[in-house]
């Protein structure tokens, strides 16, 4: 299969790998959609502080199940999913009280850990989001930015009549315009 890779600021290689194996908690994804990143740009600029090379990216991504391991329950071959690209320890004080997002050991695929951006993907069951038939892998690969957008909305209060800045109109600044204005705020300022 080919994976990218990207060996250095600047330089990107499309490796012919093999097919990763499974573990029985794991299923193997087959991607479907990938996006970029604000955050991929910078590690291509050699611009992000907390990764290193070579490093293979993605996880902005949409796929389909191809396989599935013993031990895993609910998921199946066929259902289209999304990622959940952080990856935490389960141990910590913030992973044992649901704010794993502040996990003292966390890593993101794509930035501290292999990211998605191969044919194949095999991941951690537990990291597997079902999406609808419905939903195409074009929509699906926008949830995760679309998940950061709803997260600050919820942060911000945004709500009826309020006035609302947002410093950045890139994609997730772009989906909270949206949000904000499905809010109902009266006014929306993009620096």
């Amino acid at each position: 299969m080919l994976q990218e890779v990207m060996t250095s600021p600047g330089v990107i290689e499309f490796r012919d790998v093999p097919i990763p194996e499974i573990r029985d908690d794991q299923v193997l994804v087959k991607m479907m959609r990938l996006g970029i990143c604000g955050s991929d740009i910078h590690v291509y600029h050699g611009k992000h502080p907390y990764t290193k090379y070579p490093v293979t990216q993605g996880h902005e991504v949409s796929g389909e199940i191809v396989q599935v391991g013993s031990a895993v329950k609910g998921l199946e071959v066929g259902q289209k999913v999304v990622l959940e690209p952080q990856v935490t320890c389960g141990k910590c004080y913030p992973c044992t009280h649901g704010k794993y997002n502040l996990c003292t050991e966390l890593k993101v695929m794509g930035f501290q850990t292999t990211g998605a951006a191969s044919e194949y993907f095999a991941v951690d069951a537990s990291k597997v989001d079902v999406i609808p038939d419905s939903m195409t892998y074009d929509e699906a690969a926008l949830i995760e930015p679309l998940t950061i957008a709803l997260a600050a909305a919820e942060q911000a209060h945004i709500s009826y009549g309020k006035s609302v800045a947002i410093m950045g109109a890139g994609g997730i600044g772009l989906m909270l315009v949206q949000l904000a204005r499905l809010a109902g705020a009266s006014c929306v300022t993009v620096f």
